[in-house]
């Protein structure tokens, strides 16, 4: 591989970790905000002919739960926010089997290139409220395709701004540190709201060790103490009462207690 192909690549590398540096910003800020943000993508490869097709280059993506997108935007659909780093933000939303391309059913928010992400939340609520006719299906065009990356990487480099520049700090593990840590905040707030009545459930023998299989894997694979920690507590709760009964409930209360010194 000679000089310029090394350029290339390290362009191609560096637009890809800033391009998911800006999702992470506006994943994360979707998640303060309660909204479900399964996962994010980026490509950064700015001189893929592949693309001409689309009109664009590089671009980035930050998805929902299937549940999420079911119950908001109808079963069977596949939606989410698509960023083109050629036209901005987009909601897309097509029927499975449709045959209707992403770009066909886009709903195109306008606003620059790189709007902060606090603007691409409320555009997504919008969304929420009426995906029919909210942004515009007229496509906009901020830059070129294959043009100079160069300026784009710049603009891009605000939100790289906490990454601290260390594997470690990596898009992809800012992401599953900004998601465990929603979660953690959801799961806090519902172990310590008020006035919580005693719900009666009726659950399967099997079904319970399913959702205590599932505590048990998320307190091996989640990133953070905290949640692993807040995962056993809940399992063991839960174990112990339905080994114990009713009676037990304020007996057996280890992840509320453990939610209380959280807040």
């Amino acid at each position: 591989m000679g000089y310029k192909d090394n350029g290339a690549q390290h362009m191609r590398d560096d637009l890809e970790a800033a391009i998911g540096h800006y999702m992470v910003a506006v994943a994360g800020r979707l998640l303060d905000e309660g909204l479900p943000v399964s996962s994010i993508s980026s490509y950064g490869v700015y001189d893929d002919p592949s693309q001409d097709a689309f009109g664009a280059d590089v671009e980035g993506s930050v998805e929902f739960t299937p549940s999420f997108r079911r119950k908001v935007f109808g079963a069977g659909r596949d939606a989410g926010l698509l960023w083109c780093g050629v036209s901005g933000w987009c909601f897309f939303r097509m029927p499975e089997g449709s045959g209707v391309t992403l770009m066909e059913s886009a709903r195109w928010m306008g606003g620059g290139l790189t709007p902060d992400p606090g603007r691409v939340a409320a555009f997504l609520s919008e969304v929420q409220l009426d995906p029919e006719f909210s942004g515009s299906d007229e496509r906009p065009f901020y830059r070129a395709p294959h043009g100079d990356p160069r300026p784009l990487l710049q603009r891009l480099a605000v939100f790289d701004a906490d990454s601290g520049g260390t594997e470690s700090s990596s898009y992809d593990s800012r992401f599953e540190s900004l998601r465990i840590d929603a979660c953690q905040r959801r799961v806090v707030r519902a172990l310590t709201a008020e006035k919580q009545e005693v719900v009666e459930v009726a659950l399967r023998s099997g079904e319970l060790q399913a959702l205590l299989g599932f505590l048990e894997y998320v307190e091996g694979a989640a990133p953070q103490d905290d949640a692993r920690e807040m995962a056993r507590r809940l399992r063991s709760d839960l174990s112990l009462r339905a080994r114990d009964g009713r009676e037990s409930l304020d007996e057996h209360r280890e992840a509320l207690t453990f939610a209380e010194e959280q807040r």
